[in-house]
């Protein structure tokens, strides 16, 4: 009985998250309310403060556990990949699919970074890309030893492969009717396989 109450307890609160993180995705984190969240959640709003004392814990929450969730999924998703540039292809691809599957994890985490300078003050050392980076430039340096690609700038590479998929995620979420964000996605492939150089 006690096992059970608590898987109850733990899947209302997850329940709460994912619901939250929609809301936060459509209105702004900082547009949205306590009584909203409830609501998509169809729960009480009491109910909310049983799991969280304030909508910016439950804030700080869904950007630590849903966001960094998602993206270490994908991360782990691809890391197996033996081909380093096939593995960063596939890296770009998993997260596209990501923001078709679930727009509202994309949205949140596309829009809220660029909406909420509350919550970087709050918490200056949460940099959910930063895991992307490091992820792009630990390929980087794969690819440079086994000469798949020649030396260059590791970190301009990966700020400008993780800067694209996320300016292209911004864009997509906006304008997804004249953005086909596969073809884009195979685009991508084809440039960062052969390069710029018409020879």
């Amino acid at each position: 009985m006690i096992k059970q109450r608590s898987a109850t307890r733990k899947n209302k609160r997850q329940l709460i998250l994912e619901k939250a993180i929609e809301i936060f995705a459509e209105k702004g984190s900082q547009q949205t309310t306590i009584a909203d969240i409830a609501k998509n959640a169809g729960i009480a709003q009491g109910t909310v403060y049983v799991y969280f004392s304030s909508k910016e814990e439950l804030l700080n929450e869904c950007m630590q556990e849903i966001i960094d969730y998602e993206m270490e999924t994908i991360i782990q998703a691809t890391a197996g990949i033996a081909d380093t540039m096939d593995r960063l292809y596939s890296f770009f691809v998993a997260h596209v699919n990501l923001v078709i599957e679930k727009p509202f994890v994309a949205r949140f985490l596309t829009m809220e970074a660029r909406q909420n300078d509350d919550y970087y003050t709050l918490y200056p050392d949460f940099n959910p890309l930063k895991r992307y980076l490091d992820y792009v430039k630990g390929i980087a340096r794969e690819a440079i030893a086994e000469k798949r690609i020649r030396e260059l700038d590791i970190d301009a590479f990966a700020y400008m492969v993780v800067g694209m998929m996320d300016f292209a995620m911004a864009q997509w979420l906006v304008y997804k009717d004249k953005l086909d964000i596969l073809k884009l996605a195979a685009s991508v492939r084809d440039i960062l396989k052969y390069g710029v150089n018409e020879s």
